[in-house]
């Protein structure tokens, strides 16, 4: 997927303006600040360490006679010492205040940054490709509904909701759901990192239905992590052998989701097995799907690696994709000839 001649005029255009370039400034500050942190540190020492050697060698070269002892090298040999002193106790402060602060001062900056980013760089980009949208930085899509179409996991990280503000309501999210291995190697485990997207259920679909791909391990399907039967529901197959296999489906209303279960999207979820990772959920408000495909489309930068490697180009086409693959399947839902 590309951009197209004026899309990318504009992304230029407006990567050149002044306050996107003061937006992108201070986005490298942040990342940066830990940098310079260190640089203070090392100076400090290079500092003290200078002062140590000049006084201590001003001292040799007096007491051997090589140099003559006079005011100026006695005021300069003071001028050393009490600077080395200062710079001792201006370290040992500096330590104590960054083990004290630096920490927190540290989840403050990435807090910042992924505000920073989301408002300043990645809004006025997917405004340049669909100017009615918008992203909030100060909500998360519906954690219980969330939990629908990703892995049960112990802690689940959005981005902020990219809104389209379209007929669909169209919403979108990065979604990092992971859990912490206990005992004393503990780490990470990621259970799902893709994106979730939600648009308003205007299909004739009752009930809630639940369809999660599953996972095949020594000839024995397994349920990937994914939640099971629906309160009040039930789990039900289709006539689709590769289907049966490869997803399970659990809904409130059978006689609906058979409806919605027509030929045409169970051949489009089989097809969809092989591109990507694909869940889906609906309950008679909003539908939700998401596509684990390892991979953020809306995250800041993390280090200065990245920062160097940032393309405001490649960055739109992660944007034009991500609405290029929910137009895929809600155009496929609403043409679906089983509920129309």
């Amino acid at each position: 997927m590309d951009l197209s001649q004026e899309e990318l005029k504009k992304i230029n255009e407006l990567q050149n303006t002044a306050r996107f370039q003061h937006s992108w400034k201070a986005i490298r500050n942040i990342l940066t600040w830990k940098e310079r942190v260190q640089h203070y540190f090392a100076r400090n020492i290079l500092l003290l360490l200078f002062c140590f050697l000049g006084g201590s060698g001003l001292m040799l070269l007096t007491d051997e006679g090589t140099l003559p002892r006079s005011e100026f090298i006695d005021a300069l040999m003071m001028l050393l010492a009490r600077l080395g002193i200062f710079l001792v106790v201006l370290q040992i402060l500096s330590v104590l205040l960054y083990s004290l602060i630096g920490p927190g001062w540290e989840a403050k900056q990435k807090s910042k940054l992924r505000k920073l980013y989301e408002r300043d760089i990645l809004a006025p980009i997917l405004q340049v490709l669909y100017p009615s949208s918008e992203i909030d930085t100060e909500h998360d899509m519906s954690p219980n509904h969330v939990k629908e179409v990703v892995p049960a996991s112990e802690y689940y990280i959005q981005s902020g909701i990219l809104q389209l503000n379209d007929e669909r309501n169209l919403q979108t999210v990065d979604l990092y759901a992971y859990s912490i291995t206990k005992g004393k190697d503990s780490h990470d485990v990621t259970h799902f990192l893709g994106q979730v997207y939600s648009i308003k259920n205007t299909l004739p679909l009752r009930g809630q239905l639940r369809i999660v791909p599953t996972q095949h391990f020594l000839n024995m399907e397994t349920q990937g992590g994914y939640l099971g039967t629906i309160q009040g529901g039930k789990k039900i197959d289709v006539e689709d052998i590769q289907h049966n296999e490869h997803y399970n489906i659990y809904c409130t209303d059978e006689q609906s989701a058979r409806k919605f279960l027509s030929p045409t999207i169970i051949e489009w979820f089989n097809s969809m097995g092989s591109r990507c990772k694909l869940s889906f959920y609906s309950n008679e408000s909003r539908i939700y799907f998401a596509n684990y495909n390892n991979r953020y489309f809306f995250a800041a930068p993390k280090d200065k690696e990245s920062l160097r490697a940032w393309q405001i180009e490649e960055t739109a086409i992660k944007l034009k994709y991500a609405v290029y693959f929910a137009n895929e399947v809600t155009e496929m839902i609403h043409k679906n000839e089983g509920v129309s």
